[in-house]
């Protein structure tokens, strides 16, 4: 796995994919669980008095009206909002893109931004790399429920905010690409945004959203724990055969011990748009944020032996397992950080294709 390629990763979630970053995930995981808090410094500060009675050292470049913190969603928050003639600026750490690995979502919801007048259905067809039906939900012994239209649309990252970035930027709209916020400062009358190269923007508005790892819900939240935490590990392999169907969630065995910890594993899969016969396969769990807890390798272990009993994998060429890098196929390895506000989440993904072993899908 450290020979993963690391090139055209992408910032936000699940736009990493090398090994290196699951390494990175899982100590910043012990981190998170080895301690109760973590002692952020302030990042917003509240000022009184007017804003035109502070010298600014005439660095301030731009003024708006609404500044957004976070691209990867915030684009979409950003371009409704300019559409409706508001001077509206983002901010994003990384460069502005989305990763190859496809967002599930149902049309009814993209719809809704069509109707908000961001997105046209042209749009969302460009954008949509798989369309699947029925969907499984279903539990160890309990029988499965079956039904349609509900996260069955394989949408492209890279296609739809590549489509925002140019819909956003045609309004006027300005990005500030591979800056960090450093300090937020609210005057009576507007917020002065200072990024982390040292330049400083005005608004009237500014919109968090940098999501779990957001300095500002960090200091809400005075550097609490996550309340939850959901650990997601997951492939994309290539060889299944009559692949229009997916599991929006499905348990196939009982709880297990990882570990001093009970896990119960959940599983997802669905058709990726990156070929007929691939599918995306996640394995996740839910635990709490406290010493002891599994890491993501382990879980990833976990999922290399309970993966083929639950996909119907049969040995067709030789009774070994052996996965090699493709390139442009991600999947994911991940965490899911759940707190009280906002949720948010932070991903790594392995890119792995099954050499050994032929599929035959779901049954």
């Amino acid at each position: 796995m450290e020979n993963i390629s690391v090139t055209g990763e992408a910032g936000g979630a699940g736009g990493s994919y090398s090994y290196n970053t699951l390494k990175r995930l899982d100590q910043l995981w012990s981190n998170i669980c080895s301690s109760d808090t973590r002692q952020p410094g302030d990042v917003v500060l509240d000022f009184s008095g007017s804003l035109s009675d502070v010298d600014m050292e005439n660095n301030m470049i731009s003024t708006f009206d609404v500044l957004v913190c976070g691209g990867t969603l915030g684009i979409f928050v950003a371009t409704a909002l300019i559409s409706k003639g508001l001077k509206v600026g983002i901010v994003e750490r990384n460069l502005l893109k989305g990763r190859e690995q496809e967002w599930n979502i149902s049309r009814k919801e993209l719809l809704e931004l069509v109707q908000v007048g961001i997105l046209s259905e042209y749009d969302i067809e460009q954008a949509t790399m798989t369309k699947f039906n029925p969907n499984r939900c279903g539990f160890e012994g309990k029988g499965d429920i079956w039904v349609e239209d509900i996260l069955n649309l394989g949408i492209s990252p890279a296609k739809l905010i590549d489509l925002m970035k140019i819909r956003f930027t045609s309004l006027g709209g300005i990005i500030f690409e591979g800056h960090g916020v450093d300090r937020i400062f609210v005057y009576d009358d507007r917020a002065v945004l200072k990024l982390t190269n040292g330049k400083v923007l005005s608004s009237h508005l500014i919109i968090d959203a940098m999501g779990n790892f957001s300095p500002v819900v960090q200091q809400i939240r005075s550097g609490k724990k996550p309340d939850g935490v959901c650990l997601v590990v997951g492939t994309c392999a290539r060889g299944f055969k009559d692949n229009i169907t997916s599991d929006v969630i499905f348990s196939s065995s009982s709880t297990k011990m990882v570990g001093d910890t009970k896990l119960q594993y959940f599983w997802e899969a669905f058709p990726a748009g990156s070929g007929s016969t691939d599918r995306t396969t996640y394995m996740f769990t839910y635990v709490e944020a406290k010493p002891g807890q599994p890491k993501l390798e382990e879980l990833l272990e976990d999922y290399w032996d309970l993966m083929p009993a639950y996909q119907v994998m049969r040995p067709l060429k030789r009774a070994h397992n052996r996965f090699r890098p493709v390139a442009g196929v991600p999947a994911i390895a991940a965490f899911v950080f759940g707190q009280t506000e906002p949720p948010a989440a932070a991903y790594a993904a392995a890119t792995i294709e099954n050499t050994d072993y032929e599929f035959d899908g779901i049954e």
